[in-house]
């Protein structure tokens, strides 16, 4: 499951020696190939690092088994590693890309996403001029369709989260669920993993799903996904602060939600206690504005509570 960076098949290093090359003239980084840029929101917390993804236009030259992502050095412009698993071209209908770095840039999670659910999952960490990659996705899908298979015979639709952890350890919480359309006449069965990966042992010390009991289906999902998120209303736009207000309500109504869930039912009875004293200072607010800056608060500090 985990290796240091491998030789690469002669296709690979042919891309490579084509758009990365070997030698560089002292302090003259070269441009990026024509036809590649750097995905968005995929460079890490120290500005050192980003993912680099074809274009639209690139990827129309090349099959789909081409088509690579490459983790690279944003100041030097050296490609460090071809990313297992990760096949994503710009705006590629259907599928995504997510990199969730640690806060001290040592690693990444680069998650490859299909139509519905997560396809490949790696913890990439760079080292000099090479990375170690360890393929997570394959561990945690494992573990969320062995849960829903108690419930259900079919496949489950995954997402994840990463957090770091003191110790040189990686925290991972996954929620998947069944019938990704939504169909009212299916039932909708969810699931929870819980893990920790040590990165100085290279093994998962916690690794653990259960099922989501609650009969909501996919309002569940929506709602364990809304809790495991870490925004709030960046880059959205409201016509009217009393808008802006209901958008609070209702994502705070979710990670409260998903906080009964996951909390063990005597821990919950404690957080239920203090969302009714809170409730009773958010009335105290005398504008929309301090509301929503109110409930922001709250819901990040009800989001820690799940890790």
């Amino acid at each position: 499951m985990t290796a240091i960076e491998k030789p690469y098949s002669p296709l690979v290093l042919l891309l490579g020696a084509v758009c990365f090359p070997f030698t560089l003239p002292a302090g003259e980084p070269v441009p990026w190939p024509e036809g590649y840029v750097i995905a968005e929101g995929s460079e890490s917390p120290d500005g050192r690092y980003g993912v680099l993804i074809p274009t639209l236009e690139e990827q129309e030259l090349l099959t789909d088994e081409k088509i690579v992502n490459s983790l690279v050095n944003l100041k030097t412009h050296r490609r460090l590693c071809v990313i297992r698993g990760a096949h994503y071209r710009e705006s590629q209908n259907h599928h995504g890309l997510t990199v969730a770095w640690a806060e001290d840039s040592s690693w990444c999670a680069v998650t490859y996403d299909g139509r519905y659910g997560f396809e490949n999952i790696t913890l990439v960490e760079p080292n000099g001029s090479t990375c170690t990659q360890t393929d997570l996705g394959k561990h945690i899908q494992k573990a969320l369709d062995s849960t829903i298979s108690q419930q259900i015979d079919v496949g489950s639709y995954g997402s994840a989260h990463f957090r770091s952890a003191p110790g040189s350890k990686v925290l991972v919480r996954a929620t998947s669920h069944t019938n990704p359309k939504g169909f009212e006449d299916r039932p909708t069965y969810c699931a929870l993993f819980q893990g920790t990966f040590d990165l100085a042992t290279r093994k998962w010390t916690r690794s653990g799903a259960r099922r989501i009991k609650d009969l909501e289906g996919i309002k569940n999902f929506q709602a364990m996904e809304a809790g495991y998120g870490d925004g709030l209303d960046r880059g959205m736009t409201f016509s009217s602060d009393e808008d802006r207000l209901q958008f609070y309500d209702e994502l705070l109504n979710d990670v409260y939600s998903a906080v009964r869930m996951v909390l063990p039912p005597e821990r919950f009875a404690s957080v239920k206690k203090e969302q009714i004293a809170w409730l009773k200072k958010l009335e105290g607010s005398d504008s929309a504005a301090k509301k929503c800056e109110f409930m922001g608060a709250r819901i990040q500090e009800l989001r820690r509570l799940l890790w």
